[in-house]
């Protein structure tokens, strides 16, 4: 026998169903503490190359002369 499938109007009133019933109940402990993060810092990316002494100007071939 072949499986029956359901129609997009079924589909679509479990979904909102499920979040119906999610938005009832209170979220575990857990997730609600993997949510809350603190914010990244801005940075400036030449500074962090610098303080952490990258050699970007050799990496890139600036300051150096061509030998043509």
């Amino acid at each position: 026998m072949r499986k029956q499938h359901k129609d997009r109007h079924t589909l679509s009133q479990e979904h909102r169903h499920r979040l119906a019933e999610m938005a009832g109940t209170k979220p575990d402990a857990k997730a609600v503490k993997a949510f809350v993060r603190k914010a990244y810092e801005r940075c400036d990316v030449i500074g962090y190359m610098a303080k952490n002494e990258y050699d970007i100007k050799g990496e890139i071939g600036i300051g150096q002369e061509d030998s043509e």
